[in-house]
């Protein structure tokens, strides 16, 4: 999930005023997206007032008992909120031909290890500072794989929106345990001693600062902030995918719709 970019459809593409495109997320991804977003706007502006209450226009915003009281109440139906999401994503990811189909895709593999490795070369350009400075020549000559001249080439999804994937279900997973136990305090007093739960609500609060900073700097930076979409990818709205921004992004992914078109004959 978390803009999940999900992957293009397995079906001809169609056109908009001569425009080709591909479906990169139904309108079921779409809603799941929509709630997510939701979600966690509002446990992240009910959430962090807590950490961040000696700063004084947090203290500003709950100058009457109500407020802050009123600020509990929203965050737990933003917790419930994503729990029903989640549960939601779950069985649409097992139960559908299409969740089936984005879960294998979404599986890391020693491609992704590979692709880290060589977009890392090529963004610093050091093997072909070395080449270009005449050192090991003879060998980049022989090898010239090893200048990374190009980044590579990315399917359905590349390995930043794999883990990006992986951080969302593994935040939420612990937000929700921890969170729980926070919730349902007698509860937890009575299963665990009390230093369990203080850990619970440091990894809580903790694990929140760090979904927050994972989505203002990495997630909007990869989608919306990228020179071939700012300032807004519009996907996650119309689900759609340009045909020069597949070749781009996903240049495997569509020559694999191509081979299968080509297969079929015309329609």
């Amino acid at each position: 999930m978390s803009e999940l970019q999900a992957p293009a459809l397995r079906e001809k593409p169609a056109s908009v005023r001569g425009e080709e495109y591909f479906v990169r997320m139904t309108l079921q991804e779409r809603l799941q997206h929509g709630v997510l977003i939701a979600s966690f706007l509002l446990l992240v502006l009910t959430g962090l007032p807590l950490i961040a209450y000696e700063w004084r226009p947090v203290q500003a915003l709950f100058l009457f008992k109500f407020t802050f009281y009123l600020r509990g109440i929203v965050h737990r139906i933003a917790a419930v909120m994503l729990i029903g999401l989640c549960i939601w994503h779950v069985i649409y990811m097992i139960y559908t031909a299409r969740g089936r189909e984005t879960l294998r895709s979404l599986m890391l593999k020693r491609r992704d290890m590979a692709d880290a490795f060589e977009i890392l070369m090529h963004n610093l350009g050091l093997t072909g500072w070395l080449y270009r400075k005449g050192i090991l020549a003879n060998f980049f000559r022989q090898h010239p794989c090893w200048l990374f001249k190009e980044p590579p080439k990315y399917g359905r999804y590349s390995f930043i929106e794999k883990f990006e994937y992986l951080a969302v279900v593994w935040g939420s997973f612990v937000m929700i345990v921890t969170g729980f136990f926070m919730w349902q305090v007698e509860l937890a007093m009575r299963l665990f001693p009390k230093y369990i739960f203080d850990v619970f609500v440091a990894i809580h609060s903790y694990e929140a600062i760090l979904a927050f900073l994972a989505i203002i700097v990495w997630h909007m930076y990869n989608v919306h902030f990228a020179p071939a979409v700012f300032p807004m990818s519009r996907v996650f709205l119309t689900g759609k995918i340009s045909r020069e921004q597949m070749m781009e992004e996903h240049p495997l992914e569509y020559e694999e719709i191509q081979k299968k078109q080509s297969e079929k004959g015309p329609q």
